[in-house]
C-alpha cells in the first residue's frame, strides 16, 4: 500500500470513545491517589488508592462523621458559670467552637437575671490541658491559626478596622472593642480591614472571651469589671447559669465544612478525646478516640491522626479509606458544600491539593470519590482533576 494512501486510511478510521478518551492518570494526579467507587462499594476506577497520602482538610469529613456519630446531631455544648460569696464570676468552658458575640451576649443576659453585681470575671479553661500545640499551625494572624482552649470568645479571632490615623475600631456591629482587641489592631494595616488571631498564646483567646462577655454583662446592666483573669472555680461556688448553645453539633458541622474552620474541626476532635476518656482534654486522648471510631466504625487500618482538621503533614489516609468513610458519611451528606457538581469537601496546603465526596454519572447514579495530590499543583487543580475522571467515567460507560 502507498505511504500516502496508509496515512489517509489511518486519520479517517473512526477511534473508539474510551480509546479517545484515554486517562493517564500518573500524569493527571501528580504524586497522588484517586478513586471512584458505586454506592454498592464496586470500584470503578483506582490509581494508587491503598497508598497512604496527606489528606489536608477532607479530614474534617473524617472528624465531622466520628463526632456526629459519638456524641450525636443533636449534643449541644455547654459553659457553666459560678458566683462566689465575694461575687466573681467564674466562667467554665466545655470547649464550645461556637462562643460568637451573639453567644456571649445571650449568656451575659442570663446573668443579668440572677446577679446585677460582678466583682471579678474569672475564666476556667481546666475542660483542656493547657498550652495545646496543633502541629501545622504556625504563628501567623491567620485566624485559622487560632489556639484551642476549652473557652475561648469569637474563634480566638477578631474582626477589626484601622484607620488611616491608627484608631482601631471592631468590624462587626454585634462585637464590641476590648483592650485585647485594640491591642491587636496594632497589627493592621492602617486604612484595611480584616479578621486577624487574637494572639499567639492560648491563653489570649481565652481572656478576649471574658472580656467581651464583661462587655455584654454591661449592656446587660450589671456592673464590674471590662477585664478578665484565668483561673479555677473554687469550691462552695455556687452554679448559677449553665447556658447551652444555641446550635447543636450538626449545625457545627455543617459550617465547619462549610468554611473548613481548623479551629472548630480541632476543638470537636479534643472533645471527643475528653468525653471517651475523661477530662482534661488532651491531643493524645483525641488521637486515640478518633483512631479507635474509624477502626471500629469504619474499618480504617494502617492509617495516621495526628489532629482533626487536616492542617498537620502526619495525617496520613489513602483514598480507598476516603471512599469507604464517604459509604459511612451518607446520612451526612447535606452537610457538604456543593461546587461544580460535586458535593464535596476540599482541601489545600502547600503541595497538597484533595477533594473527596459524590457525584453523579449516568449509569450508575451517585458514586463516591477521593482524589488526594501530594504535589504543588494550582489551588484549583483539584476540581479540574475529577472534573476529567468524572468525563472519563461518562464516556467510558456510553
Amino acid at each position: 500500500m502507498r505511504p500516502l494512501l496508509l496515512l489517509l486510511l489511518l486519520v479517517l478510521t473512526p477511534i473508539s470513545a474510551a480509546k479517545a478518551d484515554s486517562l493517564d492518570l500518573n500524569a493527571l494526579l501528580r504524586n497522588g491517589s484517586a478513586r471512584v467507587e458505586t454506592a454498592s462499594g464496586q470500584q470503578l476506577l483506582a490509581h494508587r488508592d491503598a497508598e497512604l497520602f496527606v489528606p489536608a482538610s477532607i479530614l474534617k469529613v473524617a472528624t465531622a462523621y466520628c463526632a456526629l456519630e459519638e456524641l450525636g446531631p443533636s449534643y449541644r455544648y455547654s459553659t457553666e458559670l459560678f458566683l462566689d460569696s465575694d461575687d466573681s464570676l467564674y466562667v467554665k468552658g466545655s470547649g464550645d467552637p461556637s462562643t460568637v458575640s451573639e453567644e456571649l451576649q445571650s449568656m451575659a443576659r442570663e446573668v443579668a437575671e440572677v446577679t446585677k453585681k460582678v466583682k471579678a470575671i474569672v475564666v476556667d479553661t481546666s475542660f483542656f490541658t493547657s498550652d495545646l500545640s496543633i502541629d501545622g499551625a504556625t504563628p501567623s494572624l491567620n485566624p485559622y491559626d487560632a489556639k484551642n482552649a476549652a473557652f475561648v470568645g469569637n474563634f480566638s479571632s477578631v474582626a477589626l478596622r484601622r484607620r488611616r490615623d491608627g484608631r482601631v475600631e471592631s468590624a462587626e456591629p454585634q462585637t464590641p472593642i476590648t483592650s485585647m482587641s485594640k491591642r491587636a489592631g496594632t497589627l493592621v494595616k492602617r486604612g484595611s480591614t480584616e479578621r486577624i488571631k487574637i494572639g499567639n498564646r492560648w491563653q489570649d483567646g481565652a481572656i478576649y472571651g471574658g472580656e467581651l462577655l464583661a462587655e455584654f454583662l454591661s449592656q446587660a446592666g450589671v456592673s464590674g469589671p471590662r477585664s478578665a483573669s484565668l483561673g479555677k472555680v473554687p469550691k462552695g461556688a455556687r452554679l448559677i447559669v449553665t447556658h447551652t448553645s444555641s446550635r447543636n453539633l450538626e449545625e457545627m458541622v455543617k459550617g465547619m465544612l462549610e468554611h473548613s474552620t481548623n479551629f472548630t474541626a480541632n476543638q470537636i476532635f479534643l472533645t471527643l478525646g475528653a468525653k471517651k476518656f475523661g477530662a482534661p482534654a488532651t491531643l493524645e486522648k483525641a488521637q486515640r478516640a478518633m483512631t479507635d471510631c474509624l477502626k471500629s466504625r469504619v474499618g480504617w487500618s494502617g492509617f495516621h491522626i495526628e489532629e482533626g482538621s487536616g492542617l498537620s503533614r502526619r495525617n496520613q489516609v489513602s483514598s480507598r479509606q476516603m471512599t469507604t468513610l464517604l459509604g459511612k458519611f451518607e446520612p451526612y451528606r447535606h452537610l457538604l458544600a456543593e461546587k461544580e457538581g460535586f458535593l464535596a469537601k476540599t482541601g489545600s496546603l502547600n503541595g497538597v491539593n484533595s477533594l473527596a465526596g459524590y457525584f453523579s454519572l449516568p449509569k450508575h447514579g451517585e458514586v463516591r470519590f477521593s482524589v488526594i495530590i501530594n504535589s504543588g499543583v494550582p489551588h484549583l487543580y483539584k476540581f479540574r482533576a475529577a472534573e476529567r475522571i468524572r468525563s472519563h467515567l461518562t464516556n467510558s460507560s456510553n
